[in-house]
């Protein structure tokens, strides 16, 4: 499979199923401000409790195939693995399918995800061992720590501002390589005294 990044903000989202999986799902996407629709005959209290607070639409029956046909992303999430496998085959091959613990019945896996501000790790085993999928995000919070969070904002305003420079190519690649040092990341100061000499560049 190939990762990507998707921008899911405004895109209808639609999760088939009503227990505590099909919440996480929906929990996992909220920041991303999608349009959740959850369908299924019985929906937990997470479910509901989410719904109510974020807003998302839900359908108490049966899914069916029409539920699907405009979806920009399916979650298929329920109990049943014979209903989730059916579901899927009916959907377009255009379309984003996660079939939940059936993986190989989709197109897509949620990976874990690490978030460091703008930074963003990705993880996945793509099914094969989703306990080495924790222990690796785990390790990696401990790599990248939450200074990191800081540092990528402040190579976000580097970039930005030598963009706006009228300094030569070679120039701006040199100073964005200089900012890769990591006492960049860890000494407040010498960031301060970075973007002040970068300031002074365009005066």
């Amino acid at each position: 499979m190939q990762p990507f990044f998707i921008n899911l903000t405004g895109k209808k989202i639609v999760i088939v199923g009503g227990g505590n999986i099909a919440a996480r799902k929906a929990k996992t996407l909220e920041t991303e401000h999608p349009e959740i629709t959850f369908v299924a005959p019985d929906f937990s209290e997470a479910v509901l409790e989410l719904s109510k607070r974020k807003g998302y639409t839900v359908i108490q029956r049966e899914a069916k195939p029409a539920d699907l046909n405009d979806a920009f992303v399916v979650i298929l999430a329920t109990n049943d693995g014979q209903i989730n496998t059916a579901l899927a085959k009916q959907l377009s091959p255009n379309q984003l399918v996660c079939v939940v613990d059936e993986a190989e019945n989709g197109n897509v896996i949620f990976p874990a995800v690490l978030e460091r501000g703008q930074l963003q790790i990705a993880i996945t085993t793509n099914g094969a061992s989703p306990k080495l999928t924790r222990k690796l995000k785990q390790d990696l919070a401990f790599q990248f720590d939450q200074t990191w969070g800081t540092y990528v904002e402040f190579l976000s305003q580097c970039r930005t501002k030598l963009k706006k420079l009228n300094i030569s190519p070679e120039e701006k690649n040199k100073l964005l390589e200089e900012i890769l040092d990591d006492r960049y990341r860890i000494n407040e100061q010498e960031r301060a005294e970075f973007l002040n000499r970068i300031e002074s560049l365009g005066e």
